[in-house]
């Protein structure tokens, strides 16, 4: 009977661990590997003595270190359902432990259950899941080891509290409550728990003082490593939950499963939601990892199920053009000008990667640049490494090659990208662009690209997204310019079908257009459908570009 009980608890971990992998594989692998360039780990005494002089610095460390591995997502996607399990552990032994004192409800702990619906948090990468697990360990500990030691209770509570701000910084606030809540449950006295929200607000208020937070508020409260994604305030009414349940009645025999069904409800209820509220990122994110992996194909395949707004400047786009078919299949999706993104700031960083990385790609190095670097000082710890191996190309290209060597010295320190940024400072190919020029200041994409193509005309990405822009736009000018340019060439239907937009049609025979496009847009205009056309110039003009159709 015995051996048959731990057979059974040994299949039942192992079920739950595959479960919680393929989960994890299936909804975060790419997510993952975006923490995976947030917070870098730098092999660097001096980086490393920095961050450990910092409050939470600690934590910082692990989750840098741990996370550098998950440029693998098989070796994310374990780590992180370690981190799960452990969650899911040390819930279970606090829970149950309010339980079995049979004087309280389990229903105490649901703020725990609000700070998991916010550790998915993803500007602070993984250290949120760091921080919850270093927290609910020390609170396990404190419930098995402490209470058998009286006499050094006080001193272990207060030391622990003391030790969890530097470790994980506010965060430590969660231990303190749980410290309070188990003195109460368990009829001790409540001085332990006092005495460590004291140290706790001491803590905060010194580094405070010290400036490692802009307000009193930010370094006490859990706030700092989980952010609602709607308001902080609906995390902080959940730790005022905590003295009105306390207040509740007594359970019975007949609860214990309800306690057990609602740790798991809210558990599953928190993965779920996080996934909701961070789908845009995700999906980002999702685009990043097969940008950086060259998996164009797969970009194109993910996005043309989708009926939304595609950017001009967007990884769809991208991907098309790399494989020679922007012109072509560009109007299979809802395209839309540039326009101000007004996003989170976590979604504005994952918006200026795929920026940095469609810039490069095309040729346009000022903008390519500018997003990098802006991509790199949003992230949390200030290294991105995909956008640094970019500004390494960029400022050789631009001839400055000491700005270039400062990036590469940082890379050297990590462990997978040392090589990649020694191959890129010693790229003798990198095409040198005009010193005269920032190559190119903003004057529209279109004068831009223009002036790309002139310095390197084998740039087929700059070529098709030139070309675009200028069918987008519908600019008549430009488009003028554009042909006479290219005088004498064969003219893509895209242009073709401009072509009769803009020009009568013995205009149109001088200019090239085949007489069967003419034929097409006369059909057209003596009202053939316009779902017959679809995929063409004449139907974005018509249906797909609000812009030009208030005009």
């Amino acid at each position: 009977m015995i051996a048959n009980s731990k057979h059974m608890i040994l299949s039942k971990i192992a079920l739950t661990t595959v479960l919680f992998c393929f989960v994890t594989f299936a909804l975060q692998r790419f997510k993952l590997c975006t923490f995976e360039s947030d917070h870098l780990f730098l092999f660097d005494a001096n980086w490393i003595i920095g961050h450990l002089r910092e409050v939470g610095g600690l934590n910082l460390i692990i989750s840098s270190f741990l996370t550098q591995f998950f440029k693998f997502p098989i070796v994310g996607t374990i780590v992180a359902t370690a981190f799960y399990l452990t969650v899911l552990f040390c819930l279970k032994q606090l829970i149950f432990s309010t339980i079995w004192t049979k004087k309280q409800n389990a229903l105490i702990l649901i703020p725990i259950g609000f700070l998991l619906m916010c550790v998915e948090e993803p500007f602070y990468s993984f250290r949120g899941h760091t921080a919850l697990v270093i927290c609910l360990i020390v609170s396990v500990l404190y419930q098995q080891f402490v209470g058998r030691l009286p006499k050094f209770r006080l001193a272990a509570t207060v030391l622990s509290a003391a030790l969890l701000y530097l470790t994980a910084g506010s965060v430590a606030m969660l231990f303190v409550i749980i410290v309070l809540i188990i003195d109460l449950l368990h009829k001790r006295k409540t001085t332990n728990g006092l005495a460590a929200i004291a140290v706790v607000f001491a803590c905060g208020y010194v580094s405070y003082l010290n400036e490692s937070f802009v307000s009193f508020a930010e370094a006490t409260l859990p706030m700092q490593y989980y952010n609602w994604p709607t308001s902080g305030w609906i995390a902080t009414c959940a730790w005022l939950s905590v003295p009105a349940v306390i207040a509740t009645t007594k359970i019975t025999i007949n609860q214990r499963i309800n306690h057990i069904i609602l740790a798991a409800t809210i558990i599953g209820f928190s993965f779920v939601l996080s996934q909701m509220h961070d789908s845009k990122t995700y999906k980002m994110q999702h685009e990043c990892y097969l940008a950086d992996n060259c998996r164009w194909d797969k970009i194109i395949k993910l996005n043309s199920h989708n009926n939304v707004k595609t950017n001009f400047i967007s990884y769809t786009n991208l991907a098309l053009a790399m494989q020679g078919q922007l012109l072509d299949q560009m109007f299979e999706f809802n395209q839309q000008l540039p326009t101000q993104q007004n996003n989170s700031r976590t979604v504005r960083n994952e918006i200026l990667r795929m920026e940095s990385i469609v810039y490069h790609l095309s040729g346009h190095a000022a903008e390519a640049r500018q997003a990098a670097f802006n991509s790199a000082l949003t992230t949390p710890d200030g290294v991105e490494p995909h956008d640094f191996l970019r500004l390494i190309a960029i400022n050789k290209s631009f001839g400055a090659d000491k700005v270039s060597q400062k990036y590469a010295e940082i890379l050297d320190k990590t462990l997978f990208y040392k090589h990649k940024a020694a191959t890129e400072l010693a790229d003798t190919n990198i095409t040198k662009l005009p010193q005269n020029s920032t190559f190119c200041e903003i004057d529209g994409l279109a004068s831009d690209y223009r002036e790309i193509v002139k310095v390197n005309p084998q740039n087929t990405v700059a070529q098709q997204f030139y070309i675009a822009y200028i069918l987008l736009s519908a600019d008549k000018q430009r488009f003028l310019s554009y042909l006479d340019d290219h005088k004498g060439e064969p003219l893509h239907r895209r242009v073709q079908e401009a072509c009769t937009i803009m020009f009568t049609p013995e205009e149109c025979r001088q200019l090239g257009v085949n007489e069967a496009i003419i034929k097409d847009f006369e059909a057209l205009k003596k009202g053939q459908g316009i779902n017959n056309f679809h995929q063409t110039y004449w139907y974005y003009i018509a249906y797909l570009n609000a812009t030009l159709k208030q005009k």
